[in-house]
């Protein structure tokens, strides 16, 4: 049967019905937004923009519009198009953008902090107040006393009033970032340490191993090139102790005891350091620092001059076969000893790779099977695969052990298992976190510059820090839900708001985080501006340019005009675009040839999507074997860490979850807060269409657990410990593992029966890890409760 797309839309859900089309799930209310008279659909226009929250779709779409309202979402073509997709969320966006959570008008708080009480005020108001309270804690405390605290999911970053401002600025501290702190001090690279080359080119891996990643349901818009890569041949491999749908659609799973990827991680290097020919040996010698020679007296590489020191003029040293002396790594002609011990000067030193063989004794195949609860042949295997198969990706996602203490480790065994088998620089290659396509092509922007006078106050310490040590910060601008989400140990972030002098929130939505704001002012969606463009970014290599759907509802007003409007206060908008596309046209005014010939306008005439001006393969990253570190080689030796015998990774448990703990006597669950294809962290919570196929916060338990405490599917529950509690309905379910119950994350307050998902969550930070690039990672996952029926 062939249907056009304005037949369906005409039809409406008599007509729909009558062709069959509808199914019980569906609710009514899902076709309400487009049931027009037909009359006004001979007026219709379309309107092109993008997906803004970080789920890392970025799907770009075509938006009809009627009588000046929403009313369909469809995929725009990109000029590369596979990229021409959508997911559930961006259809969705129908009816959330028309949510009887919009915040309608600016607020004033009038009850206490958390109460969400508040009387409606006008925007002069609001701005006024919101400017006067800066400007006291700034004219008091300085421009540091201010923090802008940025959800991810908001694109429009608020950076012109940071620095102007000259406030402290934070995106997410100590999110998405625990492996990647074990990994960047490795290579270098991004924030998240992504994977090196594009998903795209997994169709060139022998093998992809994924470590709690369910990228079928995080990062949905990939599962196409997950599909081609295994049906040509490429064996994707889940370790994950939760049955999930990716999982499901994988080659091979291999359950593991939660919290315990390092321990398998350090089993196959043992493994691959007993099989003489599984690893490179010139890979190691050319491109890492396992040549570099450890001094036994310290545990400090070995340097010309003693002291650490620019690498140029302080280079680490190497043994030399030719001469039979220590080298300088970097001098030309040399021939350097991947192992061995010697002695420079009366100084005894042993080469890095010398010393990983040594501290790996300790890390049998027998440990890494009781540790992990995986077979030791099957670990052998895993090994032997990833070794001598041919070229392989390992990776983990973001909402599993990346939310564990002990994530750092997995991070940096994972770099040295990519740096012995030469998997990094190598086609069909890379090491890293899977999701959000962040591996693609990119171009380098013209940033839009202030009079030096101007500049942001860098971020004193981790925000989670500041609700106990001194801090300068005494007033918060949430942009988002951040007071929820980017905290665990909801009860101790509520004293720490307490003491501070002011709170704004910025946002579409009457989330969590409003509910503690001493003024609110509603943002208009990323479909709404009073602008005609709104927005640009880069994304899968290519450029996306954003307009304005429909007007900013309600009293809403774009993230733009609010910060346009907040800074006349302070007598700064003189210094800023005009417009978004003014902005836009500089950023793109760039010397990078990537750019060439793109600009709002010939954007604008490509259906606002355009490829950059780059190679049609895949992106793949340090091809040149030039990586980001002051060598431009792997380092796989952490100097930073020797205090903590960190310097080569080195297995500890979580804080929490680990087999015998005395804690879990008390509390003997896992407490997992999960990523789905219903969410984004805690956007779209609130929107029917969605929570009507994912049923709403439910946690989930396998029935053994259940049992055990007498629980009947969909009893109310209690879930507790020392921290907090919340309650909620139980879900059983067989794909939780025994010990473990899992609820899907960013459920707000008003969603649960009782309490708030963060009330329990482990906020322990490690001592190291303030050692590490991104600072201590917050332990979401590494958390231990009870569950009992109320």
């Amino acid at each position: 049967m062939s249907i056009s797309r304005r037949d369906f839309i005409k039809a409406g859900v008599a007509g729909t019905t009558a062709l069959g089309l509808t199914s019980p799930l569906i609710k009514r209310k899902w076709f309400q937004v487009a049931a027009k008279d037909e009359k006004t659909f001979e007026e219709e226009k379309e309107k092109f923009t993008y997906h803004t929250p970080n789920c890392g779709g970025r799907c770009a779409f075509i938006c009809t519009v009627r009588d000046g309202r929403l009313s369909l979402i469809e995929p725009n073509t990109w000029a590369d198009n596979r990229f021409s997709t959508i997911c559930l969320k961006g259809l969705s966006e129908v009816e959330r953008v028309y949510s009887p959570d919009r915040l309608q008008t600016p607020l004033k708080r009038v009850g206490k902090r958390g109460e969400g009480k508040f009387v409606p005020i006008s925007w002069d108001e609001a701005l006024t107040t919101v400017a006067d309270n800066l400007k006291d804690s700034i004219d008091q405390h300085g421009g540091e006393s201010v923090l802008i605290s940025l959800s991810s999911g908001v694109e429009h970053d608020y950076k012109f009033l940071n620095t102007l401002l000259g406030t402290q600025w934070v995106c997410e501290q100590g999110i998405d970032i625990g492996a990647a702190n074990g990994l960047e001090k490795c290579i270098g690279g991004n924030v998240y340490a992504y994977i090196q080359n594009e998903i795209t080119d997994w169709v060139n891996s022998n093998t992809v191993i994924m470590l709690g990643c369910n990228l079928l349901e995080t990062t949905i818009t990939d599962s196409k090139f997950f599909f081609e890569a295994q049906e040509g041949g490429t064996k994707i491999i889940s370790v994950d102790p939760n049955y999930s749908t990716t999982v499901s659609k994988s080659d091979q799973w291999i359950p593991i005891q939660p919290g315990t990827d390092g321990a398998l991680l350090l089993g196959m290097i043992s493994v691959i350091l007993k099989e003489k020919d599984w690893y490179d040996k010139e890979y190691l010698v050319k491109n890492s620092t396992f040549p570099f020679l450890i001094r036994e007296d310290n545990q400090q590489l070995l340097r010309l001059n003693g002291e650490k020191d620019d690498v140029d003029k302080n280079p680490q040293l190497i043994w030399d076969e030719t001469s039979n002396s220590a080298k300088p790594f970097n001098e030309k002609g040399i021939k350097p000893a991947l192992e061995g011990e010697f002695t420079v000067d009366g100084v005894k030193v042993k080469t890095v790779f010398t010393a990983l063989k040594e501290n790996q004794k300790q890390y049998t195949l027998k440990w890494a099977a009781e540790k992990t609860d995986i077979e030791e042949d099957v670990i052998y295997e895993l090994a032997k695969e990833y070794a001598t198969g041919g070229p392989a990706v390992l990776g983990w996602g973001f909402g599993g052990l990346d939310k564990l203490s002990n994530a750092d480790v997995v991070g940096h065994a994972g770099a040295i298992l990519a740096t012995l088998t030469g998997n990094l620089g190598r086609i069909g290659g890379s090491v890293g976190a899977l999701t959000h396509h962040a591996a693609a092509w990119n171009a380098e922007l013209n940033p839009w510059t202030f009079p030096k006078k101007f500049e942001s106050t860098p971020l004193e310490m981790p925000t989670s820090d500041m609700r106990e040590k001194d801090s300068s910060v005494k007033a918060v601008i949430n942009v988002g839900n951040t007071l929820q989400q980017h905290f665990a140990n909801l009860h101790k972030t509520e004293e720490w708001i307490d003491e501070l002098d002011f709170i704004l929130t910025i946002d579409p939505f009457h989330n969590t985080s409003v509910n503690y704001s001493d003024i609110v002012l509603p943002a208009g969606t990323a479909f709404e501006s009073e602008h005609e463009i709104v927005n640009m970014q880069i994304n899968r290599s290519h450029v996306l340019l954003s307009e304005s759907v429909i007007e900013p509802l309600h009293e809403s007003k774009s993230d733009f005009q609010i910060e346009h409007e907040l800074l006349a206060k302070f007598g700064l908008d003189k210094h800023l675009p005009k417009t978004p596309a003014e902005r836009i046209d500089h950023l793109l005014d760039s010397d990078d040839p990537a750019l060439d010939g793109i600009n709002v306008k010939t954007l604008k005439e490509n259906n606002f999507i355009m490829r950059l001006n780059v190679p049609e393969e895949p992106y793949r990253g340090f091809m040149d074997q030039v990586y980001d570190t002051p060598t431009t080689k792997i380092e796989v030796y952490t100097e930073d860490l020797v205090d903590f015998d960190q310097a080569l990774p080195n297995y500890e448990d979580a804080t929490e979850v680990y087999v015998g703990n005395p804690l879990m006597e008390k509390y003997p669950l896992q407490f997992i807060q999960s990523r789905s294809r219903y969410h984004v962290h805690s956007q779209f919570t609130n929107v029917d269409w969605l929570t009507q196929l994912d049923d709403g916060p439910r946690l989930d338990i396998n029935p053994i657990d259940a049992k055990a405490r007498g629980l009947k599917n969909g009893d109310t529950i209690e879930i507790f410990n020392d921290r907090g509690t919340f309650k909620g309905k139980c879900k059983f379910t067989e794909a939780m593992r025994p010990g473990m119950v899992r609820m899907r994350e960013g459920w707000w307050t008003e969603h649960m029966i009782a309490g708030n998902l963060q009330n329990l969550t482990n906020d322990t930070f490690i001592d190291r890890h303030y050692k590490l690039t991104n600072g201590p990672v917050i332990p979401f996952n590494d958390t231990l409760v009870e569950v009992k029926k109320t």
